[in-house]
């Protein structure tokens, strides 16, 4: 049945109305966007520590440096317009990509937990066609319409082993599901038609739930005061899409590929600091055919950005944040590789502080991006806002 529903969500014919993230979100296990915080967006980062400590759910060492504990949440709304052969339209939606605690052991060690969103699969699209009734055309428009996504949820752990060196480890779960809904209606009455019973729309609805263990290492390390190295690599285990009551169909299991990502940081000055960020998966075996058909192999991230401490404002330090993002998406489009650029910038401000500790500061990402791929061109603008409360 799962079959089913993804490739009559491909046949349809995309689209006369879409609305959700993006029209990509139709592919695969949807569209990937990484659980990355306001700083990570706005400096083009990977999800690996770049100097200011936060909640990163690939990269436990990343909190060390948060000396209370401290709880982290996101806000992330998109706004983009498609164009697709002759079709125009846009698409909006909010996600919360992080949300996340750390809680110091000690100023060695950190406990974390954080849950991001990793795949989006909300879209709706429509056509509108002509069937054959008992000789006589009739005007129909099929909708087809998907709601959810795929997140994961960590607990992890980092301590320094010396001046220079941490590592940390992450284990948690991949959890979400899906709601599809395929709707026929016709365009115009059918009491024409000689038929003993009337014919009547037509519609069909399916839930699935995704589950799977995934883990992470992570390490930090200054190999000079001015430089930090960060690296991370990400496992997955099979992920089980089931299907839920009187959905049909059985489970399908897919294997998310192995992930590296490394990231350094350089401080040029007092208040300036550069940084660049590099990710890369294998995503041409997950073990299901259908999933294969569709994953475009190999997928590169590249970033990068320039923090500049611009003076006080509040209670403490104004960075100011602008970076760069070209990434490749995990699956085709209409059998063409997805590419994603994107340009941000960003700011933080610290609201509250006590010796030197900040308690209190929200960061702000601002995303102006495209993707382009079969004949689809997306621009889309992202915003992003993490609140980082701290204290005991």
């Amino acid at each position: 049945m799962r079959y089913i529903w993804v490739s009559l969500s491909m046949a349809i014919g995309l689209p006369v109305g879409a609305a959700g993230q993006s029209i990509l979100s139709t592919a695969g296990l949807g569209v990937h966007s990484e659980p990355l915080d306001a700083i990570q967006r706005a400096l083009g980062g990977v999800g690996v520590g770049v100097g200011t400590a936060t909640v990163l759910p690939y990269d436990p060492t990343a909190s060390l440096d948060l000396l209370a504990p401290t709880v982290t949440f996101s806000l992330q709304p998109t706004w983009g317009s498609y164009s697709l052969e002759s079709e125009e339209g846009s698409f909006r939606g909010t996600r919360f990509p992080i949300l996340g605690f750390a809680y110091p052991i000690g100023i060695e060690s950190v406990l974390t937990v954080a849950a991001g969103s990793l795949f989006d699969q909300r879209w709706a699209a429509a056509t509108e066609r002509t069937l054959d009734a008992l000789g006589e055309p009739v005007p129909v428009t099929d909708r087809v319409e998907s709601d959810g996504g795929l997140s994961t949820v960590r607990v992890g752990f980092a301590r320094r082993l010396s001046g220079t060196l941490a590592m940390g480890a992450s284990v948690g779960l991949y959890r979400g599901h899906v709601d599809r809904s395929f709707n026929r209606e016709f365009n115009r009455g059918l009491d024409t038609l000689e038929v003993v019973t009337p014919i009547l729309p037509f519609a069909e609805a399916g839930r699935w739930t995704y589950s799977g263990p995934v883990a992470s290492v992570s390490a930090s390390w200054d190999p000079v005061p001015a430089v930090q190295l960060g690296a991370a690599l990400s496992w997955s285990g099979t992920l089980r899409s089931e299907p839920v009551g009187s959905t049909g169909g059985g489970t399908i299991n897919v294997t998310p590929p192995l992930e590296v990502r490394l990231a350094a940081t350089a401080i040029l000055s007092s208040s300036l600091s550069v940084t660049t960020g590099l990710a890369r998966a294998d995503w041409s075996d997950l073990s299901d055919p259908l999933f294969d058909a569709l994953a475009v192999g190999n997928t590169t991230t590249v970033g990068g950005g320039v923090q500049w401490r611009a003076g006080r404002v509040w209670a403490g330090d104004l960075p100011l944040r602008f970076g760069y993002r070209r990434s490749g998406l995990p699956f085709l489009f209409k059998g063409e590789k997805v590419t994603e650029s994107v340009i941000s910038g960003g700011f933080s401000v610290v609201m509250a502080q006590a010796l030197d500790i900040p308690l209190a500061t929200f960061d702000a990402a601002f995303e102006w991006g495209s993707r382009s791929a079969g004949g689809l061109d997306e621009s889309f603008r992202r915003f992003t806002l993490t609140v980082r409360v701290g204290g005991r």
